[in-house]
């Protein structure tokens, strides 16, 4: 993983993650072009998909990717390697330590795209079980309709909305007189993002004026033709990831931070801080330094003071879970969300002042994105609170259902 950072020219606007601009602006016009044929080829396919896939022999899986490793399509490998990225070096680890063997093959041998997985266990009798499948296991094989379309911004919002599942208001847009008309008609602060991405790529929080906008809507080009403009809702940024239907885990994502005593002031703050062991990397970095806040001042208990306005771990934002701290109210909300989608491992980002109360008492709260392959690291290791073995939850009910 280190080594794919290093090849990349850096992007403050990519965060921890950089990609490659010009790919992901042709990746989202290829999208956009496919995601309709895909929803109509789902739909058409339903009744004979089921049947198929069901059939499909995992055991015939491994022998045809040693096949094309043989031929040069490929590479197939036994064990992590540091290419891997975060998400699978977490399923190398929990495999591991389950007992389980696993190959993973790289299409042409390349470690920046979807990879593909072999595994096999053996039950308590000593029967043999293997299956196979795309970045994580889910728990149920056949993929949903949903999958066609959750990753696209524009089209969750459409049908989210139409769900009565609470989202921001806006859409995507092409032009920046279109983006300047959605501030308009839904109010400042407005945030921008790429109409498809991840991990807040080139997104923008807090706009408020045309010039601002300008900036922002260009940054969002980068990397897709069209952008998203919506009204920002209010709250903490949470990672909600629904497995078989349910909550899996819950964690809030945090800027760069440090919370007042009354007693010390923000300089000795952040170097309190900075000796948590965890904060020495890989996953989460010291607080930065370089703030345009006062560091001789002493904020009030309880007082938060934001150092980045990131949410990136690369810039010192850290993560607390909440997965067993969830209301009632919002626990059944996200189990709708599943049922909607209909795909048995989705990540949602839901933003709520707070998670502890029913979603219904709170203004400008609502879900902002889905992911169809949701970054289940950010569980695997918090900064505060209890890591959680999503990985190893996966396994389990893949082994089980399949």
């Amino acid at each position: 993983m280190k080594k794919i950072l290093k090849k990349r020219k850096p992007c403050e606007d990519c965060g921890e993650y950089p990609v490659n601009h010009r790919a992901e602006w042709f990746g989202a016009i290829l999208d956009s072009a496919v995601t309709p044929v895909g929803i109509f080829f789902s739909a058409a396919m339903s009744g004979i998909k089921p049947t198929f896939v069901k059939y499909i022999p995992d055991r015939m899986v491994l022998p045809a990717f040693r096949f094309f490793s043989a031929i040069g399509l490929g590479t197939l490998k036994g064990k992590v390697d540091e290419e891997d990225s975060g998400r699978n070096r977490w399923l190398w680890d929990s495999a591991k330590r389950k007992g389980i063997a696993m190959h993973q093959f790289r299409v042409l041998g390349r470690s920046d795209g979807t990879d593909f997985f072999v595994a096999e266990w053996r039950d308590a009798s000593g029967a043999r079980k293997i299956i196979s499948f795309e970045g994580l296991p889910r728990p149920v094989r056949a993929t949903s309709r949903s999958l066609e379309w959750m990753d696209n911004k524009a089209i969750l919002k459409k049908k989210f909305t139409a769900a009565g599942i609470p989202m921001a208001r806006g859409r995507a847009c092409r032009t920046f007189v279109q983006a300047l008309k959605t501030m308009k008609e839904v109010g400042v602060p407005v945030i921008t993002k790429p109409h498809i991405g991840s991990r807040s790529r080139h997104s923008m929080i807090g706009i408020k004026t045309p010039e601002a906008l300008r900036i922002a809507f260009e940054k969002a080009k980068q990397l897709s033709p069209w952008v998203i403009v919506e009204q920002e809702l209010q709250g903490y940024l949470f990672r909600v990831l629904l497995v078989d239907g349910k909550v899996g885990g819950i964690i809030r994502r945090e800027r760069a931070h440090v919370v007042g005593d009354s007693v010390a002031t923000i300089r000795e703050l952040i170097e309190r801080e900075n000796k948590n062991p965890k904060r020495s990397g890989p996953t989460f970095h010291h607080l930065p330094t370089d703030a345009p806040v006062d560091y001789g001042s002493i904020p009030d208990r309880g007082e938060m003071v934001i150092l980045n306005e990131h949410i990136s771990r690369w810039y010192g934002g850290s993560t607390s879970d909440f997965t067993e701290r969830v209301h009632p109210d919002n626990a059944a909300l996200f189990e709708h969300i599943a049922a909607v989608l209909g795909d048995s491992l989705v990540g949602v980002d839901f933003i709520i002042e707070d998670m502890e109360r029913s979603w219904r008492e709170q203004k400008l709260c609502g879900v902002i994105e889905c992911n169809s392959l949701p970054n289940i690291d950010l569980h695997h290791e918090v900064l505060y609170g209890r890591d959680r073995d999503i990985a190893g939850m996966l396994f389990d009910l893949a082994f089980e259902k399949w």
